[in-house]
């Protein structure tokens, strides 16, 4: 479809409007439009509202962003990431090529809130080659006519979201400790679950202070070292009680708790039966 708005250029200008099946919106991320647009100098968009999530990645020129959060400049080589939810604005100075997708799903404001609260409206990937060849390929399925394969669809959408999560995550990386610190401790927790891991010992794995760790840990996983041990000690625990018939001390003690009488109240108040009966109930059903 040729784009009917003020400002853009037929001439090189195309978009394509999607609808998703039913198990789409129930399973997966999907586009909804997908276009390549020639913007001219002066072009200006503004909405309250819009039904979806943009993504745009400037080819040439540049666009100036506006939400509640205030202003940003996307110039070429940037992705824009917008929740069209809410208001926002964007606009160009100079004539522009962008190509960009709406898209939603179940998923997507979870990917939407990791990637904008650490990286913002504009984001620029140190290689960006990937998320393009993902997104023109959402494009090129459209404007060749070839058949929509909707899990395909949702892989290449995810595909891109994970491209910017892992900058998200890696640009909060401080340059005094490993680079994938967190992750390290991580599993170095999933693989001594029977050691007491105290959080002084796991500090200085990730090259931190305690009191900083902690932080870290904590925006980076959402929970504290001591609930995120806890809690994979009860997961161990309940596989454990559901594949094996050990007793509970010797559990217990593969798992890292180191009061049998401790373990079984807790473990009451977490899942509402005690370990022997959730070990009983496991094998009836």
């Amino acid at each position: 479809m040729k784009p009917a708005e003020h400002g853009i250029r037929n001439e090189g200008s195309d978009f394509y409007i999607y609808t998703p099946s039913r198990t789409a919106l129930q399973t997966f991320l999907y586009p909804l439009r997908a276009g390549l647009f020639q913007y001219e100098s002066g072009y200006r968009q503004e909405r309250t509202s819009f039904d979806s999530f943009l993504l745009m990645y400037i080819r040439r020129g540049a666009f100036d962003v506006v939400t509640d959060e205030g202003a940003q400049r996307a110039t070429k080589g940037d992705f824009v990431l917008l929740d069209c939810y809410k208001h926002h604005s964007y606009s160009t100075n100079i004539d522009s090529e962008v190509l960009w997708m709406h898209f939603d799903g179940l998923q997507a404001r979870p990917y939407f809130e990791l990637i904008h609260s650490k990286l913002g409206t504009v984001i620029s990937l140190k290689e960006a080659n990937y998320a393009v060849t993902r997104l023109t390929g959402i494009f090129e399925t459209f404007h060749a006519g070839s058949r929509i394969s909707e899990p395909r669809m949702s892989k290449y959408i995810t595909d891109i979201l994970t491209e910017f999560a892992m900058t998200a995550t890696e640009s909060n990386t401080s340059a005094q400790r490993q680079p994938h610190a967190i992750e390290d401790v991580l599993t170095y927790i999933a693989n001594h679950l029977a050691d007491p891991l105290p959080i002084e010992e796991l500090a200085a794995r990730a090259y931190m202070s305690e009191y900083h760790f902690i932080r870290v840990f904590k925006r980076e996983t959402g929970y504290t070292p001591h609930a995120y041990i806890v809690d994979a000690r009860m997961h161990a625990a309940k596989y454990m009680l559901i594949n094996s018939d050990i007793p509970l001390k010797q559990l217990c003690e593969e798992c890292g708790f180191a009061d049998t009488s401790a373990f079984c109240a807790a473990f009451k108040r977490r899942n509402g039966v005690s370990p022997i009966e959730f070990r009983k109930r496991s094998e009836i059903q």
